[in-house]
Parts: structure tokens; C-alpha cells; sequence
């Protein structure tokens, strides 16, 4: 039987897969179906994936022809898990044994939710940073947005989603060249009615740098701001201030990002909704105002 299935795409990314697969393969949950997706490695990825998919422990896909991209690979094992429940797992994850048995364990104790989310540490080059809420078990959309407004608190290695969820909901955005996943993971906030939480760090994400993907000096605006318009008629008044907040610091998060590269921030800036960007977020939106030599001080 299959409760969950991870999804792991990779391109030239060996080294990385000789830490984090065995942290997968350790679980003590075993109901779980492994989908490795290969985008035409070249570094001996695709070798090592092959000898666990002899020895039992994934289901290895390959794309044979024109790479696709990350997101392409994760909607397209989607499509061909066999799993209840999706789980997104990047190569430079680490996961703790339990892991999955606690997201299994929640999925008994709240049969009616969709999402199940997780707190983390992110390894980065300035050393660890515990990513966690100050609260645990089921949240409101409400809170859940408000959550977002404040920090990254989902990310896919932390998070679970019911397959056929994920599905309706079309997938992560292909077209989307930077901000697919948090489009589709803030969208999931404003879908569900509620989603469960646990503060125990059970992951590990390590991150290069800031978070922005390499693409991100090619476009122009984030398109978290899409999410406005789209979930406009669907949120209550509260709700919709808490989506504005959560939309608002990932702009800013963007800018930031620009900002230190010397680039033009206005769009960023013209972008944010007053109405939900607290008092706490302004003296970043009034520091990226400043010329670039005085930001960089």
C-alpha cells in the first residue's frame, strides 16, 4: 500500500544525492513510494539512481528529450504517483527519521485536511535558522495567511498536499520562470479552508543563498501578485488583508533581491498594497526608495 509518494527531480545534481536519498530511504514510515525524475543528467546522477532503482527503492522516470524544468518534472510525477499524499524533495534536503510517520500520524488525526506543514531549519552560508510558527495543530485560512505574512513557513520538503488536491489545482505554474512554487503554495492557503501544522523541525533545507532562483534577474515582477485578482471574490475582508501582507513581503523579499544587483525596484514598489503592509515592513519599503549607494551602506 501506498500512502505517499515523494517526488524528487533531479539534473546533475550527484553529489547532493548521496546525502539526502539515504535520509529518505531511513524512514521508519514505509508506506511510501519514491518518483525520481531525471532531466538528462550528465554528472553521473543517472547512474546512481539507477542502482536504487535496481535495489527496490525508486521508481525512476527520464526525460529523454529538450529539458523541461523542474516544476514540468514535479506535475508530470504527480500525474503518475500512485500515493494519496505528494511531497516534494529536494536533492539538498535532509530529513529526519520520523519524518514521514509524523505526517502520516497527522493524516489519521485530520482525516478532512488536505495540508499538512511542518516547521524546518534552513542551513545557509550565515548558519542555521529554525524556521517554525509559534503555534501547532489545525489553522484557519486566516491564520495560515497571516503565518505567510510574517515568514516562509511551507516549503515542499516540510509539506504534504492530498494528490487529487494538488491536481485540481493544476500543478505549479510551468510558465512561470521564477515564484511557481510559492504562487502555488500561498494559491493552496487561499484554496483550503484550513491546513494542520506541527512545529517540530523533522527537515533540513539547505540553501546556497537568499532563496531566489537564478532565473530571477530575467523577470520582471514576482507573480505571487497574480494571486490578488484571482482569490479577490473568494476571501473574506480579513482574509484578503492577510493574502495583501503575504503578497507584500514577498515583493519586498524580490526588491531586496534586485536592489543589491543595482537593478530597478519601481515596479516592486508601485506593486505592494498599502492596506496590508503593516507598520513593521515599512522601514524596508522606505530603505529600497533610497539611491543604490546609500542602500548598499
Amino acid at each position: 500500500m501506498t500512502l505517499i509518494t515523494v517526488v524528487v527531480p533531479v539534473f546533475n545534481e550527484a553529489q547532493s544525492l548521496r546525502s539526502s536519498l539515504p535520509s529518505l530511504f531511513r524512514q521508519v514510515f514505509k508506506e511510501v513510494e519514491v518518483i525520481a525524475l531525471d532531466e538528462g543528467s550528465s554528472d553521473g546522477s543517472l547512474e546512481l539512481l539507477r542502482g536504487h532503482e535496481r535495489a527496490g527503492r525508486l521508481r525512476l522516470l527520464r526525460y529523454r528529450g529538450h529539458r523541461r524544468g523542474r516544476l514540468a518534472a514535479c506535475n508530470d510525477a504527480a500525474r503518475r504517483a500512485r500515493g494519496e499524499w505528494l511531497m516534494f524533495f529536494d536533492t539538498r534536503d535532509l530529513l529526519l527519521f520520523d519524518h514521514l510517520s509524523r505526517m502520516a500520524a497527522a493524516f489519521t488525526r485530520h482525516p478532512d485536511i488536505e495540508l499538512f506543514a511542518s516547521a524546518y531549519q534552513r542551513m545557509g552560508p550565515s548558519g542555521p535558522v529554525r524556521m517554525a510558527l509559534p503555534s501547532r495543530g489545525v489553522l484557519s485560512r486566516r491564520s495560515a495567511l497571516a503565518a505567510y505574512a510574517r515568514a516562509d513557513f511551507i516549503q515542499p520538503h516540510a509539506s504534504c498536499i492530498r494528490r487529487e488536491r494538488f491536481l485540481e489545482m493544476g500543478g505549479f505554474g510551468e510558465h512561470l520562470r521564477q515564484g511557481g512554487e510559492t504562487c502555488f503554495w500561498l494559491g493552496a492557503l487561499c484554496e483550503l479552508e484550513a491546513i494542520h501544522y506541527d512545529d517540530t523541525i523533522t527537515s533540513l533545507w539547505n540553501t546556497a543563498d537568499d532563496g531566489i532562483e537564478p532565473e530571477a534577474e530575467s523577470v520582471s515582477l514576482h507573480p505571487v501578485v497574480e494571486l490578488l485578482d484571482r482569490y479577490a471574490g473568494r476571501l473574506s475582508a480579513r482574509e484578503r488583508r492577510r493574502l495583501e501582507g503575504a503578497v507584500n513581503r514577498k515583493l519586498l523579499d524580490w526588491a531586496t533581491w534586485k536592489k543589491r544587483r543595482g537593478q530597478s525596484v519601481r515596479t516592486e514598489l508601485a506593486s505592494l498594497r498599502l492596506s496590508g503592509l503593516p507598520m513593521r515592513l515599512w522601514p524596508r519599503t522606505l530603505r529600497l526608495m533610497l539611491p543604490p549607494s546609500w542602500f548598499r551602506r
